[in-house]
Parts: structure tokens; C-alpha cells; sequence
């Protein structure tokens, strides 16, 4: 009902009454009353009698709309007193958002969901719009402006969003807009339900059903019923029975017949009583073959105590079976040495060529043989040799870690399993073996010096049974001896070469940096525009003593392998500060000295007080020192490697972001990095200008770097065509042959700009 068109109907209503009677009235009393005295005061009367009717009217009227009034009020303020004890009971948190005024109402479930208290909650969108994860936001405001323009009827979305502590809480929102009759948004109403606990019991869920798929254990389920509504691979492995012979039958078809009721008796009473039970007991394959179980049984029961299921995990006892009867601790292990004998040591080859297979892994087995053994026995007596072997035996195991196993086959020879995917943690191990070998024994008083050949034979590559690996490792071996004895061999002789080329590198490399045999070279960069150096690269080379200058392909890979390149890193880091302080003084006059920062360094922590402490002991100011990371490197761990990047970015100095393009960035984790620079990879350089594909990529990260506000870079330029593409598409700055080799300080000197720095 519209208020106004009723007021303006009783006004009329009142109006027409009022004119009738003042004149019906007047009308009457003068035809009634001719004297004029009696006429006056019949016309004054019935004046005050009509105000004392329209007042008792008008009161009557008052008083019943104060009445609706006042039980309306009563209403509405019950009403608002059952929403707002809803609203407090209500775990969820419910929002409303005007469109038109862009304010929002927070319930006090919304300020418990995020952690806030009430009194700190405002009516402001940006309160829910930045506390939303990164990750998300993008992607959540979409959803809700797709909502509000009617590209989606309803909202509904998953997304997190910091919490007071300061963590992240998953969230479910489901939301409704409202509408005007002329159809335009007015309100977008919503809930907000807290699942972070049901996303972590479904994370725990999904990790069960990983863990019931892939263990080697056999999982056998059924329901309250016993019938069989689930069984994993390991099952089928044990049993030979698939999945579909068993589901809906019952675990009675595993039966071997050797226990008797009474057993099954006891088992049922102890499952009904204690709701476990765990014991030995046969079964019987589908081939037909009886064989032990180790079996546990649990029953399991829901929130009212309900049985639902039983769950059975049993393992194949039938190699320990037969070992326990086979053999005993002599049949195992070497009763001089105490360790694993040859049979022990095939089954733990056995056990790790199978684990290697089930987790893609691989491993190698080191043969080994004493030098000249024969001599000890023949020229000091068997007593002082089996002495030795003890004394040689402890050594070998000294020098092992968990990965390893040792074994004496016999005589003077022992073997060791390693499980390792690496060739190379292989041939360190052998190169250990040979250098603890060379210190000298004391057996009886008597200083006995001994060496040892090794034969190194690796699975999966080599061999993928027990007897195989052990063949190639026995020829690996005699390959070791004819070679000259006290070294090691490889199966292969590429392999050999390989990896005694690498600790021959590695030993090297060591002798290299305690002897500074390491040189920095620089190489130019140049501002296209108008080809003035504006900077130099540090490049290390290795200066050998004998095989001369060394290229960095042939002894960065070996120092990133045994985490050398963390030392290089921080002797070039260290010099080339110096360096440029002393050209700084010298009046050279460039703007900055690049600087490689592996990605070892990089995400071993500690980086910015290293940079810190060479600009303070080179005097060098921050903003002449430009670190160069790699792409892949910062995407390896975003978030640390953006936290690391603001801590440089906050000493000073410049950061560039090496070989961009051949890795995987993401342009929203991209704009969020403090860089200055991107570096175009040689490899997208080499093709210009005549490869497309190349032109299209480096054009497409020059205008990347323009729109972002950063220096772009070019490597590898070697042409003056190339140069000139680049500089045609606004690319800064370029390095390469055309500009100049990389050079020593001394040599580099006379082409450096001189001014004022």
C-alpha cells in the first residue's frame, strides 16, 4: 500500500465530510431556528461540536496507528533480535555488498572466519579484497564481476585468504545477486564457510589412497558383512588374484585349510572384543600355493560406534620362511669379519635392483679385491692375514653411509652395494675407498701397507638381475688389475673414462682454489644507442699449470656437481668488487660490473650479508654491482628467491635476470620482482636477423622489458647485423664477439672510457 495516495484518500474523505456537514448544518439550523440570538448560538455550538467530534475521531485514528506502529516495531526488533542471535551462532561468514553505495556488511561469523575482531571490521570492499591470496586474487575478482554483469547466474568459488595470524584459510563463497525491477545489480549477498580443515582431510584422504595403492603390503577390505568391496595391487601381487575375481566374494576363498575353527574362533573373538588382531596364518595363492601371512586386522567403526568395515594388511612371510629354515647366522654373514656373506649380499642386491625398479632409482655394486693379498698369507702366516682382513674390513666400513652395504665374499674380496641414482656418487666412493686404503695398517706391532682394485658394475644400466650385475662388476674388476692395480674401473670403459676424468676434475678444481689458480675476465657491455661501454661482465676462467686456460664448460658443471661453484661464486664476487673500485679510482668511468650468482648460492641462503660484506671490504658502492640470476633458478622457489631479491634490491645494488626466455617465468610472479634488467638468452640472439622464430622471441621480450619498466639486454652478439636488429626494436644494452672478447683486467684497460665516476 502506498502511504501517500492513503493519506491523500482520508484527507479527501475528511474533506468532502467536513464541507457536507458545515453546510448540510447551516442549511438545517436556518430552516429550523428563525431567531437570529438562537441561530448564533446553535451555529457557535455546533462549531465546537464539530471540533470535539473530529477530535475524538482523530484520536481514535492516532491511537490505533500508534498501536500497528508500536507492534510493528515490536515485530521488526524480534526479528532483528533471532537474525542477529542466528548471525552469532552462524559459524559461516556471511556478506552483503551494495553495488551502488560499493560498501559491504560483515556479519561477526565473517570476523571470526578471518581471524579479526568485530569492533576492527569496517564496511570497506578493500578489507576482503587485500586479504586475498596473490594466487587468487585475479582470478576471484573475475568471478565476481562475471556474477554482477550477468555472465553467471550464481557465485561460487574456492580461494584463500589471510587470516590475523597471518596464514591462509581455504574458503568456500557462494553468493546471489539481487536485481532492480529495471533489471540493474543492486546487492551481491553471500556466505563464506571455512574449509581449510576439509581440504587438509582430503589432502590426508587422497595421501591414504596413495599410500594404500603403492605400499607392498596387501590391503584387503570388506564390509560389516565380510564381503570384499576393495583390495589394492600389492594384493593381486600376493595372491594372484585380480581385483574382480575377489570383489563381492568373501576372504573364506584364500583359505588354505592348514588352521582349524578353533583358530578362526579366537581371531573373531579378539576382532569383536578388542577390534584388532595380528598373527601368523597360511593362505593359499591361486595357483594353489600354500605360503604364510603375516596378517593385521582392524575393525573399524563410524561416529556412533557402528561397525562398517574390516581392513587386512598382510605381508608374504615365505622369503623369511625359508631363510629362517634354510639358514642360520653363519649361513648369513662371514664368521671373520661379521659381515654379510655372498648369499646375504645377493639378496640385498636382489632388494635393491627391485627398489630401484619400483622407484625408478638405480645403484651401482663395487667389486673388491686386496693387491697381492697372497704375499701377506705366504710371508707373515694366515693368523696376521685374517687380521689384516679384520682391520681391513672396519676401514671399508668406515668410509660407508646408509646408502651402502658391505659384504666379504671370501678370501681377500669384499663388496659393496650402493643405492644411488648418480654414476658419479659411485666413482667418489671408489676414489674414497682407494685413499683410505693408503694409509698403512698396524697388525701385531707390524706396519703392513695395502691397496685395493675396484670393479664398478651400475643398475638399472648394466645389469637387472643379481647374477649380471655381479658378472660386470667381477669383469670390471680384472679390467682394474691388467690396468695397473690400486684403482678403480667401470664396467664400460666410457663410464671408466667419465668418471675418473670427474674426480680428476673435481681434485683439480679443489688444488685450484687453494692455490688461486682461478683469473676473472671481463667482457663489455655496450648501450646500442651510442655504443659507449656502460659496463663489463665477470667471467671466471681457470688458469691450469700445465693444460693452460680452462673454458668454464669444462669445470662449472663439475664445480656445481660437488658444490664448488659456491666458493668460485664468492671468490669472483669478492675480486670483481675490488676491481671495479680500483678502475673507479682510477678515473674509468662505467656504470657497473655484472656478476653470475649460480643457483647454488643463490638458494643456499646467506647471500645478501655476502654481498653485503664485499661491497664493504671492496669499498664499492652498491649501486655499481649488478647480480645476475637465472630464470630457472628464481622460479625454482619463488617465494624464497622474491624475499632474497628484496633484501639485495634493499642494499643497492642492480639485479638482472639472466637467460630469460629459457625458462618457465610467470608474468604475475615476473611483475612482483625487484629486477632492473632482463637478459636475452645468446640462443634467441644467434638466429637474427633471419630467424623468425628467434626475432619473434627477442622482440617479444624487449617490448616485455619496456613495458615493465626494465633494461633489456642482448648476449651473444657476434654480428653487426645483429646489433643493428636489436637496436631497431629498442634493445639497450648488448654484449658479445662484435663489442669484444672476454679479457683480464690488464688487457681490457686501454679500451675502458675514461670521466669522472
Amino acid at each position: 500500500m502506498n502511504p501517500r495516495l492513503s493519506a491523500l484518500r482520508i484527507s479527501f474523505l475528511y474533506l468532502i465530510a467536513a464541507t457536507l456537514w458545515v453546510w448540510l448544518s447551516d442549511q438545517w439550523l436556518q430552516n429550523v431556528l428563525h431567531d437570529p440570538a438562537s441561530l448564533a448560538r446553535a451555529l457557535e455550538l455546533k462549531k465546537y461540536g464539530f471540533l470535539a467530534l473530529t477530535f475524538l475521531v482523530l484520536f481514535f485514528l492516532l491511537c490505533r496507528h500508534f498501536r500497528r506502529q508500536d507492534a510493528a516495531f515490536a515485530a521488526l526488533a524480534d526479528k532483528e533480535q533471532r537474525l542477529s542471535r542466528v548471525f552469532e551462532v552462524v559459524e559461516d561468514g556471511i556478506w552483503d555488498w551494495d553495488l551502488e553505495t560499493q560498501r559491504v556488511y560483515y556479519s561477526p561469523g565473517y570476523a571470526n572466519l578471518i581471524g579479526l575482531p568485530l569492533e576492527h571490521l569496517s564496511d570497506d570492499l578493500l578489507l576482503w579484497e587485500q586479504r586475498l591470496h596473490p594466487e587468487d586474487r585475479a582470478r576471484i575478482l573475475a568471478l565476481h564481476q562475471d556474477c554482477i554483469q550477468g555472465l553467471r547466474t550464481r557465485l561460487e568459488c574456492v580461494y584463500r585468504i589471510r587470516h590475523g595470524d597471518g596464514s591462509y584459510r581455504w574458503v568456500r563463497s557462494r553468493g546471489r545477486l539481487t536485481r532492480g525491477e529495471d533489471g540493474r545489480p543492486l546487492r551481491l549477498t553471500g556466505v563464506n564457510r571455512d574449509i581449510t580443515h576439509q581440504r587438509s582431510n582430503e589432502d590426508h584422504l587422497r595421501q591414504a589412497a596413495a599410500v594404500f595403492e603403492a605400499t607392498q603390503e596387501g590391503l584387503l577390505v570388506t564390509d560389516a558383512r565380510g564381503v570384499i568391496v576393495h583390495t589394492n595391487p600389492s594384493f593381486s601381487r600376493i595372491t594372484g588374484y585380480s581385483a574382480e575375481d575377489v570383489l563381492g566374494g568373501e576372504p573364506s576363498l584364500l583359505k588354505s585349510g592348514r588352521q582349524d575353527a578353533a583358530f578362526y574362533q579366537h581371531m573373531w573373538t579378539a576382532l569383536h572384543e578388542n577390534g584388532v588382531w595380528s598373527g601368523e596364518i597360511w593362505n593359499r595363492r591361486k595357483s594353489g600355493e600354500v605360503y604364510p601371512q603375516w596378517q593385521h586386522i582392524r575393525a573399524v567403526r563410524n561416529e556412533e560406534g557402528e561397525l562398517t568395515h574390516y581392513v587386512a594388511v598382510f605381508s608374504d612371510l615365505s622369503s623369511l620362511k625359508r631363510s629362517q629354515h634354510e639358514l642360520d647366522f653363519l649361513a648369513h654373514h662371514d664368521p671373520l669379519t661379521g659381515l654379510p656373506n655372498r648369499l646375504l649380499l645377493r639378496e640385498r642386491i636382489d632388494q635393491a635392483l627391485a627398489r630401484a625398479e619400483r622407484e625408478q632409482g638405480g645403484g651401482a655394486l663395487l667389486s673388491i679385491d686386496l693387491d697381492h693379498f697372497k704375499h701377506i698369507n705366504d710371508s707373515l702366516g694366515h693368523n696376521i692375514g685374517d687380521q689384516l682382513i679384520r682391520a681391513v674390513a672396519e676401514r671399508l666400513e668406515s668410509c660407508l653411509d646408509e646408502r651402502c652395504s658391505l659384504a666379504r665374499l671370501g678370501g681377500d674380496e669384499f663388496a659393496v652395494v650402493l643405492e644411488s641414482q648418480q654414476p658419479h656418487h659411485a666413482s667418489s666412493l671408489a676414489q674414497r675407498l682407494l685413499e683410505a686404503m693408503s694409509a698403512p695398517f698396524e697388525v701385531n706391532e707390524q706396519t703392513i701397507y695395502m691397496s685395493v682394485s675396484l670393479g664398478v658394475s651400475l643398475f638399472p644400466e648394466d645389469a637387472r638381475n643379481v647374477d649380471h650385475l655381479m658378472q660386470h662388476a667381477d669383469a670390471a674388476l680384472f679390467q682394474a688389475k691388467a690396468s695397473g692395480r690400486n684403482l678403480y674401473a667401470f664396467y664400460t670403459p666410457e663410464l671408466t673414462a667419465r668418471a675418473r676424468s670427474h674426480v680428476q676434475v673435481e681434485s683439480a678444481l679443489r688444488h685450484a682454489l687453494d692455490h688461486d689458480e682461478l683469473r676473472l675476465y671481463f667482457q663489455p657491455v655496450h648501450d646500442l644507442a651510442t655504443g659507449r661501454m656502460v659496463g663489463v661482465e665477470s667471467l671466471v676462467r681457470w688458469q691450469h699449470p700445465q693444460k693452460g686456460l680452462i673454458a668454464p664448460g669444462e669445470f662449472i658443471p663439475v664445480a656445481e656437481e660437488s658444490g664448488l661453484i659456491t666458493a668460485i661464486d664468492a671468490w669472483v664476487l669478492e675480486q670483481a668488487c675490488r676491481q671495479m673500485r680500483q678502475w673507479l679510482n682510477a678515473g674509468i668511468h662505467l656504470d657497473f660490473i655484472a656478476v653470475n650468482v649460480s643457483s647454488r648460492l643463490f638458494g643456499r641462503g646467506g647471500l645478501e650479508e655476502r654481498v653485503a660484506l664485499a661491497l664493504e671490504q671492496s669499498g664499492l658502492e652498491p649501486h655499481h654491482l649488478e647480480l645476475e640470476v637465472t630464470e630457472s633458478a628464481v622460479m625454482e622457489n619463488f617465494d624464497q628467491a622474491l624475499e632474497l631479491l628484496c633484501q639485495l634490491r634493499l642494499l643497492g645494488v642492480h639485479l638482472a635476470i639472466d637467460d630469460f626466455g629459457t625458462g618457465y617465468s610467470s608474468l604475475m610472479r615476473l611483475k612482483r620482482m625487484p629486477v632492473h634488467k632482463l637478459k636475452i638468452d645468446q640462443g634467441f640472439v644467434a638466429g637474427l636477423p633471419d630467424d623468425s622464430e628467434d626475432a619473434a622471441i627477442a622482440c617479444a621480450v624487449i617490448a616485455l622489458g619496456q613495458s615493465m619498466g626494465l633494461q633489456v639486454v642482448a648476449e651473444g652478439i657476434e654480428r653487426p647485423d645483429q646489433a643493428a636488429f636489436l637496436l631497431t626494436h629498442a634493445c639497450d644494452f648488448g654484449q658479445g664477439y662484435w663489442y669484444g672478447a672476454p679479457q683480464p683486467a690488464e688487457v681490457l684497460l686501454a679500451q675502458l672510457p675514461r670521466g669522472t665516476a
